[in-house]
């Protein structure tokens, strides 16, 4: 809200600055070697003739504030937007790390499964038993199923 805010104020005074160096007086006057001198400021010791900017065009109250308004949106449509993609994006990368993780820890298991073929787990129990091999085989073909689902690519 804070930072909206700051916005804001910070788009208000630039379009004011704008709108105030559009009325600075501008001095004229012709050096002693005949060249043609303008500034906003006037010289020291030269006669100058004092330009008057002209007048703003006449614009109301009501569409300045709807001018100021359509920038405000369009500035905060942007900043949201790339606000959503940034989540988005960290999202993404967050989900890419866990499924490499995820993948990782599945070879890792696959290759356990496979370089150890007199693997013991336990069970519930904590009684320490060896795998059969019908067991052995069915776990490295359902790791190699959650692989090949997940893992293409990586």
């Amino acid at each position: 809200m804070f930072i909206q805010y700051l916005r804001h104020t910070c788009l208000f005074f630039l379009l004011l600055s704008f709108n105030s160096a559009s009325f600075a007086d501008v001095y004229k006057w012709v050096d002693d070697e005949g060249n043609t001198h303008y500034s906003q400021q006037a010289p020291k010791n030269q006669d100058a003739k004092i330009i008057k900017a002209p007048p703003p065009p006449a614009r109301s109250a009501a569409d300045a504030q709807q001018e100021i308004d359509t920038l405000i949106e369009k500035q905060s449509g942007t900043f949201e937007a790339k606000q959503e993609e940034r989540r988005a994006n960290k999202e993404s990368a967050q989900e890419q790390e866990e499924k490499e993780k995820f993948c990782r820890a599945n070879r890792h298991n696959l290759q356990q499964y496979k370089d150890n073929p007199s693997r013991r787990t336990i069970d519930a129990d904590g009684n320490v038993t060896r795998q059969t091999e019908e067991e052995r085989q069915a776990k490295i073909a359902e790791i190699q199923q959650r692989l090949d689902e997940h893992c293409q690519g990586l």
